[in-house]
């Protein structure tokens, strides 16, 4: 039988958003995904990773562009597709065999036939024995695997997980890779390609044969690199350290932009002439922790080995550092990020000082100035969190207007210069009113 080779061919997605506007977050995309491998969709959030495996297994359609599978136009669900969710996505009152079973429901086998399926299936994956176990009884780990025999029970060609070790400690996320490969490698089921999302480029890199960079607003695809490292991968060899290094400076280029400038003085950015911002949608104090981590290394940091350092994966420390970047507290040649001057009189400060230097470095962000007009044109100083977010798209229509102004909201009231009133839906200037 010939594989199904799935392809998309220049496709675009749109959502609506609750306001009405329409929010693109994938464009142009091209992919094609063929036997015998087993593919990385990587990138941060908002990339359209998740996005892309569910218009290629038919569960969404895209706006524009072409879906193939088989060299056919896809209609509907994807017939040759299996999937396993970051979520266990398991029903609770069904036991282990009852849940893996439930997905051969539609094929009308008989009894034996649907035996022999789970059993095989609870085989390959180490389930032997809690077949009659329910969720409530079974580690996080055992729910992926219950989550991975139901997805090969189907005897399908291709396997998509989306982000399946996410929820995981590391130690059983690192085990389930493992077999996921070996499930690859030995053949024993209809499995011939994996798809795997993630955000995480040392299991991009462990896992897959070619990893798709995806870049972001909207998403597309920016690289398509061969791993052609032997399986099993050591982290430590120095073949998987230079692919690791390489996929962190081709992201790294696209997100922090080889730019330094000066920011010794707290110059207003409305004078530099600069675009409206996108806010990154991290915490504030956060961000704070990040620049006193660099401080700690000595003002200087490669930004590879500080998200090691902080804890967090390469995508959301480049959020991190993107925000410390925004409010000027540091600069990022290359992938080396630096404290400034701007950053190390910050950190130098008591909490109130802080404050007083985060109020003014917000205040200086062109998209908090239009917000400020819009405020201070109404007598109350105040408007509905609705008219602010049909603004923001009006200012970023390829951004997600709900989750910046998210950040502004959440940014405005660490500084002390917005405030937000949840019960009447308000946000409004921070000029020390009474709540």
């Amino acid at each position: 039988m010939q594989f199904p080779n799935i392809e998309l061919k220049n496709v675009s997605k749109n959502f609506m958003l609750e306001s009405g506007n329409d929010l693109r977050v994938l464009k142009d995309v091209n992919m094609r995904i063929d036997e015998d491998n087993i593919y990385a969709l990587l990138g941060p959030s908002g990339s359209g990773k998740s996005t892309c495996l569910r218009i290629m297994s038919g569960l969404i359609k895209p706006t524009e562009g072409e879906v193939l599978s088989g060299g056919a136009p896809l209609e509907g669900t994807n017939l040759n597709v299996s999937m396993v969710f970051q979520a266990f996505a398991l029903f609770p009152w069904a036991t282990v065999f009852e849940n893996i079973a439930l997905a051969l429901k539609p094929l009308e086998l008989t009894p034996n036939d649907i035996k022999a399926r789970v059993k095989k299936a609870i085989d390959l994956v180490g389930l032997e024995g809690f077949e009659e176990a329910y969720p409530r009884e079974l580690s996080g780990g055992m729910k992926q695997r219950v989550g991975v025999a139901r997805a090969l029970v189907m005897q399908r060609p291709i396997l998509f997980l989306d982000e399946p070790f996410n929820s995981l400690d590391v130690l059983t996320a690192d085990t389930l890779r493992e077999e996921i490969i070996n499930i690859w490698q030995t053949k024993n089921t209809a499995v011939r390609t994996m798809v795997l999302v993630t955000h995480s480029i040392q299991e991009a890199v462990y896992i897959a044969k070619k990893i798709l960079v995806m870049g972001i607003k909207p998403g597309h695809v920016r690289a398509e690199i061969y791993n052609d490292l032997p399986y099993p991968r050591d982290e430590q060899a120095p073949g998987f350290r230079r692919m690791v290094t390489r996929i962190h400076e081709l992201i790294a280029e696209a997100y922090i932009p080889d730019t330094q400038q000066s920011s010794n003085v707290l110059t207003p950015k409305s004078t530099r002439e600069s675009p409206i911002e996108t806010l990154p949608n991290v915490q504030i104090g956060e961000m704070i922790g990040l620049v006193e981590t660099i401080a700690d290394q000595g003002g200087m940091a490669d930004i590879f080995e500080l998200s090691h350092k902080i804890g967090k994966d390469f995508g959301s420390t480049l959020y991190l550092v993107k925000a410390g970047e925004l409010l000027d507290l540091v600069e990022t040649p290359r992938h080396t990020v630096i404290l400034t001057d701007l950053g190390k009189a910050f950190l130098d400060g008591d909490i109130n000082a802080r404050k007083r230097m985060l109020h003014e470095l917000f205040g200086n962000l062109k998209i908090v100035q239009l917000a400020t007009n819009l405020l201070k044109a109404e007598d109350n100083l105040r408007i509905s969190l609705d008219t602010l977010q049909e603004r923001v798209a009006e200012w970023l229509p390829n951004e997600n207007p709900e989750q910046i102004c998210e950040a502004l909201i959440a940014w405005g009231r660490f500084a002390e210069y917005l405030g937000y009133n949840d019960d009447t839906k308000e946000v409004y200037l921070d000029v020390g009113q009474e709540v």
